[in-house]
């Protein structure tokens, strides 16, 4: 079979922490059957289509001029392989998935028609090769080079380059104090898409479906809620909800609570286009690190910016404290006495 060969023909070591999948529909898993030898990742799809993964440790991955001749090094291969003449204007190009992935691609024809798509990129350090198959490659790259899980390491920390979430919609910088822990699989069944560390506490993001978000003008009642219930305070004991600007355009609200054990818990909403996430902090600066996070927040390689100017700003009632209102009470107090007091001592110095 064509298609075993081209795989037979690219061989690699199998790296720590790979990339793993969920096969788009009408794809199926062939890892197993052992066709692509030291395959990470091996599918068959419709016809003759097929994507395969395999860690290239050798592969250049900084050097330009490297990436291109290591790829047409495996177009030349391909040829050999399958008999087939594919033809390539020799350009690579850059480009950033959803799932955070940046590769660089090599497209190729048969018959004037584009059939493969080269790709070369890095997890976790480690290179990584990709090839596709198709009668439509580009159709395709979102849901397979787009879709691979890049980081199944639970837990893992990152604590420099770039964070962004798994829907690809958010990032940051890390550096300076922030840092990035890989989701829980219990977490990312959750909805939560992105964790962010700092000063000893953690800010998770949940996103929110566009049905289970609520109108704008109930967001901050339900941060207060969810801050009090979450702390185990009364809402009276709770911050006062102060808005977080965010780079990207939206933003933000959040309020905090002081908790047991000195830490302190910090809930917040993000509005994102048509969307929203949910923000939940804890430790003994998680009201700073929320309001440090969206900060720094910036849209990601999926956001949309027509979405992200649309997304609407979330009011705000301005809160007042008892104390306020008793010292507010006693100057307006104060202000009629001393009125009262000089118009009286105005009086009495008149002529009669």
């Amino acid at each position: 079979m064509r298609n075993a060969l081209v795989l037979v023909l690219l061989t690699a070591v199998l790296a720590h922490g790979a990339p793993t999948i969920d096969p788009p529909p009408g794809w199926r898993d062939v890892t197993s059957e052992g066709k692509a030898r030291n395959a990470v990742i091996a599918l068959k799809g419709p016809q003759t289509s097929s994507f395969m993964v395999k860690a290239a440790p050798l592969a250049p991955m900084d050097n330009p001029a490297g990436v291109r001749g290591y790829l047409n090094d495996v177009l030349i291969g391909l040829r050999r392989s399958t008999g087939l003449d594919y033809r390539t204007s020799g350009r690579v190009e850059t480009r950033v998935f959803r799932n955070g992935l940046k590769a660089q691609l090599l497209r190729a024809g048969l018959g004037g028609e584009e059939r493969v798509v080269i790709a070369l990129f890095s997890v976790r350090g480690a290179g990584h090769l990709a090839v596709l198959l198709s009668a439509a490659p580009e159709a395709m790259l979102d849901s397979l080079l787009g879709a691979l899980r890049i980081d199944k390491v639970e837990g893992a920390i990152q604590s420099r380059g770039i964070a962004r979430s798994a829907d690809g919609q958010l990032e940051l910088a890390l550096g300076g104090g922030l840092r990035s822990r890989a989701l829980l699989d219990a977490e990312a069944g959750k909805g939560f898409v992105l964790v962010i560390q700092g000063s000893g506490s953690e800010i998770i993001f949940q996103k929110l479906a566009e049905a289970d978000a609520t109108k704008p003008a109930e967001q901050a009642a339900i941060v207060r809620e969810l801050t009090a219930s979450s702390a185990g305070v009364p809402a009276a004991k709770i911050a006062p909800v102060a808005e977080a600007p965010t780079p990207a355009g939206p933003v933000g609200i959040y309020s905090w609570a002081p908790a047991a054990g000195g830490e302190n818990l910090s809930v917040g909403y993000l509005p994102w286009g048509y969307w929203g996430y949910q923000l939940f902090g804890r430790g003994p600066a998680a009201d700073e690190l929320m309001a440090g996070v969206l900060a720094a927040l910036k849209a990601g390689p999926s956001a949309v910016p027509g979405l992200l100017a649309s997304t609407p700003r979330i009011p705000i009632k301005k809160e007042v404290s008892r104390r306020a209102l008793a010292l507010g009470a006693l100057a307006t107090l104060g202000a009629v006495i001393f009125l009262i007091w000089s118009l009286r001592r105005k009086n009495a110095r008149l002529p009669s």
